[in-house]
């Protein structure tokens, strides 16, 4: 079953841990899009959903690690990115980081952006690596002139190693758009990321080598 993809879109990336409440409801399955399966589920205390893609890729774990590392290149395949860049600080790591993301949002709306605090935890044993990221409330990032400030959102991705050159790849995500009408642009713009962004990291990773690295 193909997915009917609605064109009002707005939303976030971003990447990091915790696993989602277990409070929330059960996975629903909306459709198999090219091998990328789409399911949505209701979120205790939140008006929005939370929308999960799962596909499988023929790259080893470390490939898909490589091109996710690397924010520069998100306009490139993160659905309707148009800048995403780490933000310097003092406390950051390579496994703790800002991410400033800015998302191109269809007229008559303004653009989203956010700041996302990054946490990545990998287990060598299980074959997984989890990427959290979480929007901060706090400024960390002066407001731009034109665009809403996203500060409710999650987003993780989860790769786990199918075998040594299989990985699944599943993106979380649940993202209140902001602003006027963040009900009614939240979940379509949630769905058609959840899908597209998959779909696009997809095709990245198929036409690159094992060795490769994306390249800004």
């Amino acid at each position: 079953m193909k997915c009917k993809l609605k064109r009002i879109i707005i939303i976030v990336i971003g990447m990091v841990l915790p696993v989602f409440s277990a409070a929330n409801g059960e996975w629903k399955f909306i459709c198999d899009n090219d091998g990328i399966n789409l399911y949505t589920r209701e979120v205790s205390e939140h008006s929005e959903a939370e929308f999960k893609s799962v596909g499988i890729v023929n790259r080893p774990i470390e490939a898909v690690g490589a091109v996710l590392s690397d924010t520069t290149s998100y306009p490139r395949w993160f659905f309707k990115c148009i800048e995403a860049k780490k933000i310097p600080a003092e406390d950051t790591s390579a496994s703790h980081f800002f991410l400033y993301v800015a998302i191109d949002t269809p007229w008559p709306f303004s653009d989203r952006d956010a700041v996302y605090e990054t946490k990545i935890a990998v287990n060598h044993a299980q074959g997984k690596v989890v990427i959290h990221s979480t929007a901060l409330k706090e400024a960390r990032v002066p407001i731009r002139v034109n665009f809403v400030r996203i500060t409710d959102s999650e987003l993780q991705w989860t790769l786990e190693r199918i075998s040594a050159a299989v990985t699944r790849i599943t993106f979380i995500n649940r993202t209140n758009a902001a602003g006027p009408l963040a009900d009614y642009l939240s979940n379509p713009g949630m769905r058609d990321t959840s899908l597209n962004s998959l779909q696009n990291l997809k095709k990245i990773l198929d036409r690159l080598q094992n060795s490769e690295i994306i390249k800004p």
